[in-house]
Formats: structure tokens, C-alpha cells, sequence
């Protein structure tokens, strides 16, 4: 080359830890940002001269090292492949960065009308690399002299062809280039008709049967294209005979066309001085008439060192047409309103001017040792590929792996048939004879160094001088900004590719605002708000609020309200909701369901905000509203110069590892066993960018990874892919706008003959994605579009904001059959469905199992027959809680269309639900036998009618548990207050378990405040600096002590019972769509009977879904939780590991009474312990000598009842599982109270039964206590059934005598409890028939003006 170019090394800045483990030790995502402490690893590189270990068994270990740039020198060659190598308009444009090497988009490089034409005699050398893929006729050079690459070098036949247009040399067996690699290719054509052809500098073939031939004979039609040396690569000649062919896919350097016949040695020195500098003035210099060294001008046009100096431009504007010749340099686009806009003259540039490297050390380049590393991901993959295709494997050494140093890689990673093509043996025999088994293709693995941070990276440093300027707003306010003048060329020569502007900006890492037309807090700070309550001046506080149902919402007293469905009839079959309208009002595109036209973010007009930029086209200048901790200078700021950061197209068992993926999107095709494992990608897609994207590529896996910060595109869409796994995912503050969906999403991987195949092997499954341990939260997004047959397990969705017809799980007709969904969270997305099964024709065989949906706009809309629903909660929902409907079923055969249609979802199983107030079911299970519609053809449903038959298959129907209170007595007080006070009301999910999330903690305190008249909640939340208050959720869905959903529910083989295998559908022999994770992960039921719920309480299982970070996490309780019941277990989540076995916890608790440590194994995470009232414990749990932290929690002082209920004693009845708001002591009327007594109470303790009085309607005698005798009794279904017990009583306890409306009595019962750790039962008697006296339950509340509901609830106290 002319000039050895030095590389300059780009300065290295903080980024975000690399690793997937950022810590998060708190249980409610709704307050927990996810962050912690992710500092540098301070790695130290002087120990770079040790091998590292690898993880790939058999593997070649290599080393990639960005720093070593510095000890190599470049000489720069062509690389023309299918691939644009940059294309600056991909903004909301079409992806078109694959373009097939026969199609119309070649790259090649056209010399103009001024290419040389060859004379009677000539010389055309120049150094060639092609592995030879696609068309098997590649055109190199021509079209007149040419030089064709004919066959393929994986068969070992490939063969250089040359000579003049429409006149070849016949095939010659000494030219055949049998191993990837650089060759350098001469021809000369001498005055006798010698035609002779060197490669590697020894002739290999001569012919004189071109004599008396000139280069441009037999030429026809346009004389100029046809009879000069004109192209480098392309397709060109088509349909001309032997002009025509492919386009040559492979690298070229040294191109040099002399008008005499070189020498061979002269020749031989041209090879030998390759590595010495060019400087156009070589011995013979004034008879080249081309000389091509492969270097750029500033003017971005490969320069012609001969004397024609015939430089030339490479890319072009638009699909084929050339660049603009009558500006020196690439247009820029002068319309400053379209900065961000793809604009009129899209400078599109497909080949590419590539570095090759080498030293005095290394003259043949780097070679991945310690000594000769690779200075880039690119040159490492070039030199991999060779290796490759020349099979350079043997018994010991079948796979590669790559440890990359820490540092910044602004690179583009283009490849194409990578290691395809080249398949090693599925097995092979090791020297000492042995037969050994292996993977198709070896393994390619990619990896950060460890404890060093590795960024693929598409931004690269500013290094601008900024200058401290004022801004005038619209509104007359003079602001202090910072400006700066960006120099496109300087950029534009380090990425070696030509551009005109950038996409995002970054100071100091943290990404900054393009000036959009509303201002808002930075939208990758953490929220601490959810979609009812958001965080205001943010992105999210932007969209449009929910709509208010035009429908009453119904609220008890106590305020514990009921979804919008109480005031309405909701006895049909049908849904006729409406979607929710939610979303940023302005989007960029001007979709369709957003307000006002397109806009440009990064416009001048709307540059206010603080951390926003706009860009001025007109003067390439930026300008930045920097905050006061991110103000730039010379060094801490970046641009996005890249949108796609790598394409790698025909390949297989590729894997990255430990590394970021900043500020650039992924595209896979055709890539078979692609592997992402402990990554993150950041900023990938922006407003009109593209996204990751995979097509075609089965057997991928995306493990222990995070994708945040993800704007306006997919985070992850795989079509057309058999078998994805996505395990251990984190899906985060991803998308501003609404009405996009831009759901995580695998579709279609069923398509091809993979069906055929899978369901001829008896498993359907096998091809289905695997969603694993996967949360997605705080995000602009739906959930998860999961796909045919796939499997979703262990999934959080949790806070998602979008507001479309869309789900927390979607599952059209496709994604519904012969899927499942369980062990999943689906919480807070009051704009969605939790999850559904859609289609206008739905599917069969859906398995749906342990999944809690609450807090949606519907928890479970099921659409089909033949589904399978056990053991799910679902209340809080805003629309429905569950509706197994009718509707949008065509039979087995859904492509016979709706005209075909059939009741769906009566061959469904439903059991084991927890239900809020809205319930569709259409299944048999649902109905009394001879009560149904298919025998009535009444289409009539309303379960409430019978709640019996509802409890004997496991359905718990809050709506259907209603107490309907004693009306409007007159006992003292106004018939209207009475009726207030004594009204029934319905049940409440909330109320039967431990510690829920409760939607009510989601509001605003000003809507907290229009329920209850004041804010209950105070305890359960926080207030922010500008005075908003914020409720933290807890995640305890188990049973509370004592609930009727205890040994309530029915035994479901191969779900409840312990085993693996259930009993097979008699249609297709499959009991369960997928199998499970691991033998026992369906636990088998504790007590007497399954209990109803998604949990089972008792179990020493407690399983939480969603991503594990590196470190035990979500504690329960939560950290700093106060008012924890004396005999509360404690649970953790295990942190993440590919494989589990002989996994064990320690778990360390110490405060009051308990100083213990306790090992479990995996999956165990349930400490039982009964703690001493109102004391203070610390704990911790470690895993694998990693600990998740020290948290705490206070317990109460106080214990409430199991159970209290009034019962009629002269009634002998079964009593529902009710939840009656209080308890009326009167002369048929006994007021029973169950309290277990911790264990941990001693004798001295002070003993305190305390109660408060609602309405004293008449007490002229005494309210009378006595003891229970009676073991065991509560409100299930059962024997021990309160209503149909004996109500004999034992010892009086106490009197009261003197009571007032709210005022709270408290009785000493120290002496009277003198047993510990066992129930002791308490009943409430009148001694004069007449009077009668009404106290609250524990299942009161609050209500307006009303003090919080614990206070008014009966409990013992201890001190």
C-alpha cells in the first residue's frame, strides 16, 4: 500500500457491567429499580500472557485483543460480498442488508469510462481471497481481459478461468485453488499470442490460441462496457455468454493492469514486497495504466496510483445507480427538518475498504496466539473462516474458542456461510482408535475475557470540543446549552465508512433525549411508578390514562373493590370490551391510533428539555440541554454511527458470550444453534431504527441475558425457527409508545417439514420455544408473543403500560394448541389481556397450570375447547377474571372457518381456581349436572346460582360467596346507617391469602383517598421527594393460615399428586403438552387435599418465577417488611444456574429467641420458624458462597384469627366460605373466634383478647366469652364445618358489659391461655335473649373516615 496506516486507539469510558447480574434484592418490581453496585472490574491486563480455560471441550483456544491494534500495520484490500456494508437511511426503511450474490444488488466497483482498455500486450496482476460460495461462475475481473473463479473450493475443484470477451482459455488443470486463502493471480499477453496465466508467482498454464486476438475483439452493442477492463467483481455481461455469470463474493487487493508483459520475476518481487510500502513510483511505474492499492482519498474514492490516476467512487445512491459524479464528495442531505428521516439521496455503501493486518512479528497476520492476537472481532472471524475451510480440525481439536480482552469493538460483523459448508464427521477416531461422537459443525464460541467488560459496540467517541452557548425558547426564557460542530469525515475514515449523521447520543454512557415534542425525565432512570400510579414528568406518566369504564364500579365499605364487572349483568357468554387507548399521543411515524402527523426527533423545534439534543444538517452542529452531572466535553461523549452491528447469515453452533451489545442491533439468518449467554444488549433499536432480529435459525438459545432501554422495535422477534430457547431473560424499560406491542416474540417455527417430523416422532413439543425464567416490566410493551407448541414456564410480567389488543401471553390459534403456560406471574398491565388464547377460530389441547393473573384488563381470556386450567388466581382484573367463552370456535378443523362454528370450551377442564368477581365458563366443569345449557339450550350462565357444585370441582367464585347482611335494622340508629354498617358484600381473593399484590397499592393517593376518605396504606409505601406516594407490593399468593382454600380442591393426576405423568387425552394419547423441567416439579399436594390457588400452603416449595439474578433474591418478606405474622416462614429465589443439581442454600437467621442456620437443597427455599412478637430479625441466604445480602423484617405483636364467623345455632347448615364483615352476637347468634397460639408465646407473656364493637344495637345484659372446645372447625365444605359442628361451650372466660359503637374493649386472658403452640377458640354469647351487639371481623377493612382496617379487626396481643 502507499502508506502504512497506524490505528488509532479509541479512548476507553465506563459502561455498564456486562454481566447479566445486576443485583436486585427486592421483591416488588413495581419499587425496585433492579440496580446495583455494577463497577468496574478493575481487570488486570498483565496477565494476559496466561492461557485462559476453556469451556468448550476440544476446542482451539484464540485470543482477540483491541489493544494489540497498536503492533500492526494495515494494507487495506476490497471486500465485495452479499452484505451492504453500512446503509445510513435504514431509518424506517426496508432491511435490505442481505443481498443474494445472483441477485441485482452485486457489489462492484466500476472504473467508469475511463477504465483502461488493453492493448496488443499487457500485464493484470492482483491478489485474490474467495472460498468460493454461491453461483459456481463468478466473475473477478473483466469483462475484457477477465479472470472467473469457476466450481467450489469445499469440493476441492474450484479453477481460475481467464481470457477476452466471449474467448476463454480452456479449463486448465494446474489452475485450481484448493484452500481458502490470499493468492495472488497474474495473466500476461505478449505480441506472439502468448497467454499466459501465474499463480502465486509460477506459471501454471499457456496458450496461444488467443494469437492474433486484441482484448476488445468481437465486441457487440455498447463497445464501452464490453471491451474495457471496467469491473472489479459484480455481475456484469449477463446474457452475453461467457461474460455472463455471478458476482465474484470474496476479497481483492493490489489490482495493477501494466501495457507491457511483466517478467515472472518481476512478478515474484510484486508477491514478495507485498508488505512493503507503496508509493506509486515502483520500477516500471510509467507503463501501469491501472493501479488499484485499495486506499481512499478524502473524497472516499479509491485511488489510482498509475499516471491515468483514474480514481474512483465506491457505493451508490439508491438500488443500482452510481454515486453522484458531479460532487466530490457524498451528498449531504441540506433539508435540516429530516436529520433522522431517511432522506431523497440515500447513500447506501455496499463494498467495503477492509484492513489487513500485520508485523515484523507476525508477517502473515494475527493468528489468535498470545503473541499475534487478533486487534478485531472482524479479522478474528476472517482468519477463522480459512481456518475452517480448510478443515484445520484433528482428533484432538474440532471447535474454536475465542476470549476477547476488554475493550470498546465499534465494529460491523459481517459473515456469510461462516462454517457451514464444511461439516466435520459425526464422529471420529482419535489416534489411539477410539470412536468419538460430536456435533455436526464445531462450535464457534466467542467470549468476554473474564472480569473484563467486551462492548460490540455501535457508537464511537465525539472527541469534539463543546462550547457553553444560550438558547432562546418560545416562550421568551434564555437557557444555558452546549453546542458543538460534529466532523463527519474524521468519523467517517475511522468506521472506514462514509457518513452523514448519527442516531443516538450518549455522555458518559447515559443515553440522551433526541428533542421530542413533550419534555420528560430521562426514560432510562429507574421508575418507581406502575402503569395505575405513574411516576410524573416521565415517559410513562405520557400516555393516555385508561379509559373509565362507562359502567359503576361497585365498592364495599371497606373499599376493597371488585372490578367494574359488579355493576353489570355479566351472565353472558360474550365479551364485548373495547380496547384500551393508551400510548405516547405522538409518534414519529404517525401510525395510525396516535394523535398528529410525523415529527423528527432531534428537531430544532422541540429542543427544551433537559438532556435533550437536537442536530442543525445545515452546520453538522449538535446541541445539548446537559444536566449538571452529565455535562460533556472532549472525552465523554459518543455517537451512534451504526444501526446494524452484525449480520451473519448460513452458519452454525455460534456462540457470544460475556458481552455487551451496545447501541446496535443484531441480524441471524440461517444460522443453526446460534447461542447469546450472559449478555446485554442496550439502546438496540431506537425511533425508526431496525431491531434484533432472527429468521430461519433453529436450535437458538438466549441464556442469563438482559435487553433494556430498547425503543420503538422488538427487543427479540425470531420467525421461522425451530426449538428457541429463551431461559433467564430479563426484559426491562423497553419502548415509549403505545398501540406497538413490540413483544419479546418467536412465531411461525413451525413452518417447513419440522411438524411433519415432530408429530411422526409422537412429540409436537420439540420445536416449540422454551420461555424460561423470563420477566418483562416496566416497559411501553406487550408481553410474550410465545409461539406454536411453545412452552412458558417461570415466567414475571409485571407493569407493562402498552394498551392494544394484545396480551401479557399471547397465543393465537397456532401458539394455543399443544402449548403451556405455567409457574407464571402476569401482574399490573391494566391495558391487556394477562394471557390469551385468540384466533377467530381458536385451538385445542392448551395447558394452563399455576398461573396467577391479576391486576390486567382481563386475567384469562381462553378461547377453543379441549384446554386444561388448574390452580390459577385471578381478581384484581379490570375487565374479567377468567372467561373460558363459548365464542370463536370452529371444531377440530379450525380452517373450516366461523361458518363452522361449535360451542368452545365445553370439553375444558377447570379446577382449582381462585376467582375474583368476573367468571365465564363454559365448560362442563362449571355446571350441575341437568343445569347446563347444552341440555337447557339456554346459553344462560351465572355460577353464583351454585356455589356447592362449584366447591365439589375446586372453583372459589368471590361472587359467588356473597353475604347479604342483616338489610336496614333499627337497633339504635338510623335505618340507613344500619344498612351501611351491616350490608354484606362479596368475597375477596385478597382475604384468604398471606400477603399479596393488591391493586389497591397500585393507585394514586388521591384515588386511595376517594375510595377510603384517607390513606390507609401509609405503611405498605413511601413517599418520593416531590411528595407522590408510592405502594410497595408484596408477592406471598400462598394460603393464609386458616383459608378455605386449605385441602379445598381435587386431586389432578400428574399435576397435584407428586407424579410426572397424567392420564392421557383419549384423542391423542398426550397427557401433557410439554414434560416437566425436573422429576417433582409438580409438587404433590400437602394435608388432606389439594388446596385451590396457584400455591399450596405448607409446601416447602415456593416457586417464583421470573429472572434470577447471580444472588439469592426476593425475599418474602420483603426487606424492612414490618407487621410479620409471628409464625411466618420465610422464602427466597434461588440464583441462576444452568444446571441445579446438588444445589444447596444456607440460610442464616438471628434476632429474638432465634439465632439458627439451616442448609436447603434445591428447589426447597421455605424457612419454617415461629418468631417472638415485635421482634427484629436479620437474615441472609447463600448459594454457592455468593450471598443475596442481609435483610430484615419485624414481626407483629399481635395475632388475628383464623377464622370468626356467626352462626345461628338453631340452624344446623353447611356455611360458605364466606366473608361476612361482622359478627353479630345475638340470642340465636354465637360469634365463634379461632386462634392458633404461636409457640413461641410463653407464660410471660401478657395475653389480650381486644375487639371493637360496630353497632350496639340493645345490651341490657352482658356479652359473655367463653372458651371452644371444639378441634379444627372452620368454613370448608367438610365435617368440621362451623354451621354443623356442636356448639357446646366450655369455661366462661370474661364479661363485657359497658360497650360503644367503635370504641375497642380489650379482656386480659393471660391466665385463661396457658397452652402454647395450639388452637384455642373463643365464642361470644349474650345472656339476655334481647339484646344484640355486632362486632367487626377480621374480614372488615376500612371505610370513609374510618381508621385503617387491622386496628378494628379482633386479635390477641402479646407483651
Amino acid at each position: 500500500m502507499n502508506k502504512i496506516l497506524y490505528i488509532i486507539l479509541i479512548s476507553l469510558f465506563s459502561l455498564t457491567i456486562i454481566s447479566c447480574a445486576k443485583k436486585d434484592d427486592s421483591s416488588s418490581s413495581s419499587f425496585s429499580s433492579s440496580g446495583a453496585d455494577e463497577s468496574s472490574s478493575g481487570a488486570d491486563k498483565s496477565s494476559s500472557g496466561a492461557n485462559a480455560t476453556s469451556s468448550c471441550p476440544g476446542c482451539i483456544v484464540l485470543y482477540i485483543d483491541k489493544e494489540s491494534l497498536s503492533k500492526y500495520k494495515t494494507d487495506n484490500y476490497l471486500l465485495l460480498d452479499p452484505f451492504e456494508g453500512h446503509r445510513q437511511e435504514s431509518l424506517d426503511a426496508s432491511d435490505f442488508n442481505f443481498l443474494k450474490e445472483s441477485g441485482v444488488f452485486p457489489d462492484i466497483i466500476d472504473l467508469t469510462e475511463n477504465a483502461p482498455t488493453m492493448a496488443e500486450t499487457f500485464t493484470i496482476e492482483m491478489w485474490i481471497w474467495s472460498d468460493q460460495h454461491g453461483d459456481e461462475h463468478q466473475r473477478i475481473l473483466g469483462p475484457s481481459p477477465h479472470i472467473s473463479l469457476r466450481g467450489k473450493i469445499a469440493n476441492g475443484n474450484a479453477e481460475l478461468s481467464y481470457g477476452f470477451n466471449k474467448r476463454r482459455v480452456p479449463k486448465h488443470k494446474n489452475i485450481r485453488i484448493n484452500k481458502v486463502g490470499w493468492y495472488h493471480i497474474a495473466m500476461t499477453f505478449d505480441t506472439n499470442g502468448d497467454f499466459i496465466f501465474y499463480l502465486d508467482g509460477e506459471e501454471v498454464s499457456r496458450t496461444d490460441r488467443l494469437r492474433g486476438l486484441k482484448p476488445w475483439d468481437n465486441a457487440t452493442g455498447d463497445r464501452d462496457k464490453e471491451w474495457r477492463t471496467r469491473y472489479l467483481g459484480g455481475k456484469w455481461g449477463e446474457g452475453k455468454g461467457e461474460t455472463s455469470g455471478g458476482t465474484f463474493l470474496g476479497k481483492i487487493d493490489d489490482v495493477r493492469m501494466w501495457k507491457v508483459v511483466r517478467s515472472q520475476e518481476e512478478i515474484q518481487e510484486t508477491i514478495n514486497s507485498r508488505n512493503q510500502p507503496k508509493t506509486g513510483n515502483e520500477p516500471g511505474y510509467q507503463n501501469l495504466v491501472a493501479y488499484y492499492p485499495m486506499d481512499l482519498n478524502d473524497d472516499w474514492e479509491l485511488i489510482d496510483l498509475s499516471p491515468r490516476g483514474n480514481n474512483v467512487k465506491i457505493g451508490r445512491y439508491g438500488a443500482m445507480s452510481r454515486a453522484d459524479r458531479l460532487t466530490g464528495k457524498f451528498d449531504i442531505d441540506n433539508d435540516s427538518t429530516r436529520s433522522m428521516v431517511s432522506g431523497r439521496n440515500s447513500f447506501i455503501i455496499n463494498e467495503e475498504i477492509r484492513p489487513r493486518y500485520f508485523s515484523d512479528d507476525c508477517p502473515d497476520g494475527p493468528d489468535g496466539s498470545l503473541t499475534c492476537p487478533y486487534p478485531t472481532i472482524r479479522s478474528a472471524m476472517d482468519d477463522l473462516h480459512k481456518r475452517i475451510k480448510n478443515a484445520q480440525y484433528n482428533d484432538q481439536y474440532f471447535g474454536y474458542h475465542l476470549y476477547i480482552r476488554e475493550g470498546r469493538y465499534t465494529e460491523v460483523l459481517n459473515k456469510w456461510h461462516f462454517n457451514r459448508d464444511n461439516q466435520l464427521p459425526l464422529s471420529f477416531e482419535t489416534s489411539s482408535g477410539e470412536q468419538v461422537a460430536r456435533s455436526k459443525v464445531g462450535p464457534i464460541v466467542f467470549e468476554g475475557y473474564p472480569n473484563e467488560k467486551v462492548i460490540l459496540d455501535g457508537t464511537v467517541a465525539l472527541n469534539s470540543n463543546w462550547q457553553q452557548a444560550s438558547h432562546l425558547l418560545d416562550n421568551g426564557t434564555s437557557i444555558s446549552i452546549y453546542k458543538t460542530v460534529v466532523d463527519f469525515e474524521k468519523i467517517s475514515k475511522e468506521i472506514r465508512t462514509p457518513i452523514r449523521r448519527f442516531y443516538q447520543l450518549f455522555v458518559n454512557d447515559r443515553y440522551m433525549i433526541p428533542a421530542m415534542p413533550y419534555n420528560f425525565k430521562n426514560p432510562t432512570d429507574p421508575t418507581i411508578g406502575n402503569p395505575n400510579n405513574p411516576e410524573p414528568n416521565t415517559v410513562w406518566s405520557l400516555s393516555k390514562r385508561i379509559k373509565e369504564e362507562e359502567i359503576a364500579e361497585i365498592e364495599d365499605e371497606d373499599n376493597d373493590s371488585q372490578t367494574s364487572e359488579e355493576g353489570i349483568d355479566n351472565s353472558t357468554l360474550y365479551d364485548n370490551a373495547s380496547m384500551v387507548d393508551m400510548g405516547f399521543v405522538l409518534h414519529p411515524r404517525g401510525r395510525p391510533g396516535t394523535l398528529g402527523g410525523k415529527y423528527v426527533p432531534g428537531s430544532m423545534e422541540f429542543f427544551d428539555g433537559v438532556e435533550e439534543w437536537a442536530f442543525d444538517n445545515n452546520t453538522r452542529t449538535i446541541y445539548l440541554y446537559a444536566s449538571d452531572n452529565f455535562t460533556p466535553n472532549s472525552t465523554n461523549v459518543r455517537v451512534r454511527v451504526r444501526d446494524r452491528i452484525m449480520n451473519l447469515r448460513i452458519a452454525e453452533n455460534i456462540t457470544f458470550k460475556n458481552i455487551d451489545f451496545f447501541a446496535g442491533n443484531i441480524n441471524i439468518d440461517g444460522v443453526w444453534r446460534f447461542t447469546l449467554e450472559n449478555c446485554r444488549f442496550s439502546y438496540s433499536a431506537d425511533m425508526l431504527l431496525l431491531h434484533n432480529k432472527l429468521n430461519y435459525s433453529p436450535l437458538t438459545t438466549v441464556r442469563n441475558c438482559i435487553f433494556e432501554y430498547n425503543n420503538d422495535g422488538h427487543s427479540w422477534s425470531q420467525q421461522l425457527s425451530s426449538h428457541p430457547v429463551l431461559e433467564n431473560v430479563l426484559f426491562r424499560y423497553n419502548d415509549w409508545f403505545g398501540g406497538t406491542a413490540w413483544s419479546p416474540t418467536t412465531d411461525r417455527n413451525y413452518r417447513g417439514d419440522s411438524m411433519v417430523k415432530a408429530e411422526a416422532q409422537g412429540d409436537q413439543s420439540w420445536y416449540g420455544t422454551h420461555w424460561r425464567y423470563i420477566t418483562i416490566e416496566n416497559s411501553f410493551t406487550a408481553g410474550i408473543f410465545a409461539g406454536p407448541r411453545s412452552l412458558v414456564e417461570y415466567a414475571r410480567i409485571e407493569n407493562l403500560y402498552e394498551g392494544c389488543d394484545c396480551s401479557g401471553i399471547q397465543r393465537n390459534a397456532a401458539g394455543a394448541r399443544y402449548s403451556t403456560t405455567r409457574f407464571t406471574w402476569i401482574i399490573n398491565a391494566p391495558g391487556l389481556n394477562g394471557m390469551r388464547f385468540d384466533s377467530k377460530c381458536g385451538a385445542r389441547f392448551g395447558d394452563v397450570h399455576n398461573v396467577v393473573s391479576i391486576g390486567n384488563r382481563r386475567g384469562f381470556r381462553l378461547k377453543g375447547d379441549f384446554h386444561d386450567v388448574y390452580h390459577v388466581n385471578a381478581y384484581n382484573n379490570r375487565r374479567q377474571d377468567i372467561a373460558l367463552s363459548v365464542d370463536k370456535y370452529c371444531g377440530p378443523d379450525i380452517e373450516g372457518g366461523r361458518e363452522k362454528a361449535e360451542p368452545g370450551n365445553w370439553n375444558s377442564n377447570i379446577h382449582n381456581v381462585l376467582v375474583g368477581g368476573s367468571f365465564q365458563c363454559f365448560s362442563e366443569d362449571c355446571w350441575a349436572e341437568g343445569t347446563d345449557p347444552m341440555t337447557n339450550k339456554t346459553g344462560v350462565f351465572n355460577p353464583s346460582f351454585d356455589v356447592s357444585h362449584l366447591q365439589s370441582v375446586g372453583i372459589w367464585f368471590g361472587r359467588s360467596l356473597n353475604s347479604k347482611g342483616k338489610g336496614g335494622k333499627e337497633k339504635g340508629v338510623e335505618g340507613a346507617k344500619a344498612k351501611n354498617i351491616l350490608k354484606g358484600g362479596y368475597a375477596y381473593p385478597t382475604k384468604e391469602l398471606a400477603k399479596p399484590w393488591n391493586r389497591n397499592l397500585s393507585n394514586t393517593e388521591s384515588k386511595i383517598i376517594k375510595q377510603y376518605g384517607f390513606n390507609p396504606f401509609k405503611e405498605d409505601g413511601f413517599y418520593s421527594t416531590d411528595g407522590n406516594f408510592y405502594g410497595v407490593q408484596s408477592y406471598d399468593f400462598r394460603p393464609k393460615k386458616g383459608s378455605s382454600l386449605i385441602d379445598s380442591g381435587v386431586i389432578i393426576p400428574g399435576i397435584n399428586d407428586g407424579k410426572d405423568k397424567g392420564v392421557p387425552h383419549p384423542e391423542d394419547g398426550i397427557d401433557f403438552n410439554h414434560k416437566p423441567l425436573y422429576s417433582g416439579q409438580k409438587r404433590k399436594f400437602v394435608g388432606e387435599a389439594p388446596d385451590i390457588g396457584a400455591y399450596e400452603y405448607g409446601d416447602s416449595v415456593y416457586w417464583i418465577p421470573g429472572f434470577r439474578y447471580p444472588h439469592p433474591s426476593v425475599p418474602i418478606p420483603n426487606d424492612g417488611a414490618v407487621e410479620v405474622p409471628i409464625d411466618h416462614s420465610l422464602v427466597w429465589n434461588y440464583p441462576y444456574k444452568k444446571d441445579y443439581s446438588n444445589t444447596k442454600a444456607s440460610v442464616k437467621v438471628s434476632g429474638p429467641g432465634v439465632n439458627l442456620t439451616k442448609e436447603f437443597k434445591y428447589p426447597h427455599n421455605v424457612f419454617f420458624q415461629v418468631f417472638e412478637p415485635g421482634g427484629t430479625y436479620n437474615w441472609s441466604v447463600t448459594v454457592d458462597g455468593v450471598s443475596g445480602g442481609n435483610w430484615s423484617f419485624k414481626t407483629d405483636d399481635k395475632i388475628y384469627p383464623l377464622n370468626d364467623r356467626s352462626v345461628d345455632t338453631t340452624e344446623k347448615m353447611i356455611l360458605k366460605p364466606q366473608q361476612p364483615k361482622f359478627l353479630e352476637v345475638s340470642k340465636n347468634n354465637i360469634a365463634f373466634l379461632l386462634f392458633d397460639i404461636p409457640s413461641s408465646i410463653n407464660g410471660n407473656h401478657k395475653i389480650k383478647l381486644n375487639l371493637v364493637p360496630e353497632l350496639v344495637a340493645t345490651l341490657n345484659g352482658e356479652i359473655e366469652i367463653y372458651k371452644y372446645d371444639y378441634k379444627g372447625w372452620g368454613e370448608k365444605r367438610d365435617k368440621n364445618n362451623i354451621g354443623i359442628i356442636d356448639h357446646s361451650l366450655g369455661t366462661k372466660l370474661a364479661t363485657l358489659t359497658s360497650l360503644a359503637n367503635g370504641t375497642p374493649v380489650s379482656v386480659d386472658l393471660t391466665d385463661k391461655i396457658t397452652s402454647y403452640g395450639e388452637e384455642f377458640s373463643i365464642a361470644l354469647k349474650v345472656s339476655d335473649p334481647s339484646d344484640e351487639v355486632y362486632f367487626y371481623s377480621k374480614e372488615r377493612s376500612a371505610k370513609r373516615g374510618i381508621i385503617p382496617n387491622t386496628i378494628t379487626w379482633p386479635y390477641l396481643s402479646f407483651q
